[in-house]
Order: C-alpha cells, then sequence, then structure tokens
C-alpha cells in the first residue's frame, strides 16, 4: 500500500504563514513564496534545495529554512539525519501552535519510519499525539509504525482511533484489515476489507487483503477471484502483485505471507 505524502494536506501553507513573519527576507520578497518555492526546490532537486536553505538561513530564514533543508535531506536519502533535524525543529518550535509542531514531529516520525528505525519514529509520534490527538494522520502513521515492530494490537488501536476521526477512510481501513490478518482474526480483516471497498470498488489493496483472509479461512473460491481480480489493478512488477500471485499458488487454509508496512514520506 501507498503510505507516502499523507501528513496534511496544507502543511505547507500552516508551515509558511507563522515562520513569516520572523523570516528576515530581501526587500519585496514574499516570505510565503520564498519557502514554498524552497520546498519545491527540495523535492525536485534536493541538493539544490539544501544549498538554497542553507543560504536562506545564513540570511535569517530560521525555521522556514531549516524545514526546507530536512526535507531536501529526506528526498537525497539521508532519512536518519532528516529526523533528527525535523525532531530538533519541533522540540524548538515552542512558541509555535501546538497543531504546527506535532506536524513536524509526524514528519520527523516519517524520516525515521524510513531508516527502519522503530523506537525513534514512536517517540516522535507519541509526541504528536500528545499535541494533536485530533489528527487522523498521524493515528495511522503511528500504526505503521507499531505493525513494522510487530505490535500488531497496538496497530489495529491506533487505526480505531483514526477512522473514529475519519470515518470510512479507505487507506486506515486496509491497514486494520492487514494488522487483524496478522493476529489471525481473519473475519475482522474481511469486514475491513469489505468496508473498505464499498468506499471504492476498485481498491486492490483491499482485495488483496481480503483474498489473504479468505484463503486463510479455507475460501478457495472467493480467495482466488479477489487475488485475480487485485491482480487485474496492481502494477505487475510491485510487491504486491507478487504477494497476490504466491497466494494463489498457495493452498487453502495456508498462512497467509507477512505484509510490511510501507514507510510515508513528509507531506509537501
Amino acid at each position: 500500500m501507498r503510505r507516502f505524502l499523507l501528513v496534511t494536506t496544507a502543511v505547507c501553507g500552516t508551515i509558511a504563514a507563522p515562520w513569516a513573519d520572523s523570516v528576515a527576507q530581501a526587500p519585496h520578497t514574499d516570505p510565503a513564496r520564498r519557502y514554498a518555492d524552497c520546498m519545491a526546490l527540495a523535492r525536485s532537486e534536493p541538493k539544490r534545495g539544501i544549498e538554497t536553505a542553507r543560504a536562506w538561513e545564513s540570511a535569517g530564514g530560521g525555521a522556514g529554512a531549516r524545514h526546507c533543508r530536512a526535507i531536501a535531506l529526506f528526498e537525497l536519502g539521508d532519512h536518519v539525519e532528516a529526523g533528527k533535524q525535523l525532531e530538533t525543529l519541533a522540540r524548538e518550535m515552542t512558541g509555535q501552535s501546538n497543531a504546527l509542531r506535532a506536524e513536524i514531529f509526524a514528519q520527523a516520525g516519517q524520516a525515521y519510519q524510513a531508516a527502519r528505525l522503530g523506537e525513534q519514529a514512536l517517540s516522535v509520534q507519541n509526541a504528536a499525539i500528545l499535541l494533536n490527538s485530533q489528527n487522523a494522520e498521524i493515528w495511522i502513521d503511528r500504526s505503521i509504525t507499531y505493525a513494522a515492530v510487530g505490535a500488531y494490537r497496538e496497530a489495529v488501536s491506533d487505526l480505531t482511533h483514526a477512522l473514529a476521526l475519519a470515518p470510512g477512510r479507505s487507506d486506515a481501513l486496509i491497514l486494520r484489515a492487514a494488522a487483524r490478518r496478522q493476529l489471525g482474526d481473519f473475519k475482522a480483516a474481511i469486514a475491513d476489507s469489505d468496508a473498505a471497498l464499498r468506499g471504492d470498488p476498485t481498491a486492490a489493496e483491499a482485495m488483496l487483503e481480503r483474498g489473504l483472509a479468505r484463503r486463510a479461512l479455507g475460501d478457495k473460491a472467493g480467495s482466488d477471484a479477489d487475488l485475480r481480480k487485485a491482480l487485474t489493478l496492481l502494477p505487475a512488477a510491485s510487491e504486491q502483485a507478487a504477494r497476490a500471485r504466491a497466494a494463489l499458488a498457495a493452498p487453502a487454509g495456508a498462512p497467509p505471507p507477512a505484509s510490511p508496512p510501507t514507510p510515508r514520506k513528509p507531506a509537501r
């Protein structure tokens, strides 16, 4: 399942506004525009983004420049350093809103997820939830980390919190289906997959999860139908497609394969 770019849909504007007032800029330069331009460069050309962010920081760019530099580091694949810089930034932003600090802690968590540093990811995700427990994305993020370290019950709990805040979210339902399947609760996994498919009948990952759960319950016909349908929708070279093909070759009642969670990417 794709788990990238989902911390928040408005993080760039949210961050730019409070930081802009404190950023020393050249005359006639719009601080929010400079922040947006730096972030766009960090995404598209991260090496240039780091250079731009450093120059901006030297000119008084403050937190906006530091955030841009951390995102550029993430894009370059230096996930550990990106996580450290985002975590430090969030801890030092004591004058900003709890919601904004929670966003940056959440991004630090995504960086640590990408580096497969579960303990560090959980630490900053816990901080994010303490600051803003009404953000469904942060609960989803932490559920991914819990799943990555095999704590599936905790993952289910976090996803249930997320779904209470954002009922019917297909991605959260599919993730909860996967976690419940890992716990051997195949009927609940099917129920979550069904709910996701009601919202999006072409959700390939939901079909895959339902097919895996049905196979574990011995429903070969239902499982085959789901897995074959999923294969028509999934990229042929994807990890999900490989799992679907492997499951089709397995006998009914066989334990389903593990589902390694995919870390998410800091939001634009």
